[in-house]
């Protein structure tokens, strides 16, 4: 019964604790993706969160050719594309912070917050200053009109959510 109780907990705390839907990012295409990746609050949209795994410009950049996924903001210091800050506000009223990712406050933000919006510009590997498409993407409420997908120039891009085993899965992919 001890045995039990403590599988039990151990399985509530992890679901507590994590973000509503694990987030997969397939960028397929030969170009770098660089922007601004949001979750928030499902209800107010603050809490929230940006993820930048080059935090001092604000950007979250994903090289052409690369998959990384985030079951939890907590462990993404050790995803593909590692992450060990987000900038997060707390409420309207507060200003946004850089934080560590096993910082308290990600941890009290995880189980109400989901993936929000990625605004993001497709660039030239080689040149990064070379901007050939620029989307938004994202889903409501927090993202307002922001479609699901695009097509650009060099690029498309889609944005899904599905749930398998009783995981919800969000993926955002770049052709």
């Amino acid at each position: 019964m001890k045995k039990i109780l403590l599988l039990l907990s151990l399985s509530l705390s992890t679901i507590a604790f994590s973000q509503i839907s694990t987030l997969v990012i397939n960028n397929y295409s030969a170009f770098t993706v660089t922007g601004r990746l949001r979750a928030a609050d499902i209800t107010n949209c603050v809490p929230e969160l940006y993820m930048g795994n080059t935090l001092g410009s604000g950007n979250f950049t994903i090289p052409a050719g690369t998959t990384t996924d985030y079951p939890k903001y907590y462990t993404a210091n050790v995803a593909p594309i590692p992450v060990n800050d987000f900038l997060v506000r707390m409420s309207n009223t507060t200003p946004a912070s850089v934080i560590p990712y096993n910082h308290p406050n990600i941890f009290t933000i995880s189980p109400t917050t989901d993936w929000s919006f990625f605004s993001f510009d497709v660039r030239d590997p080689a040149s990064i200053n070379t901007v050939y498409d620029h989307y938004d993407i994202g889903v409501a409420p927090c993202a307002g009109n922001y479609p699901s997908n695009g097509v650009g120039t060099v690029s498309e891009t889609e944005w899904f959510t599905m749930t398998s085993g009783g995981t919800i899965f969000t993926y955002i992919n770049i052709y």
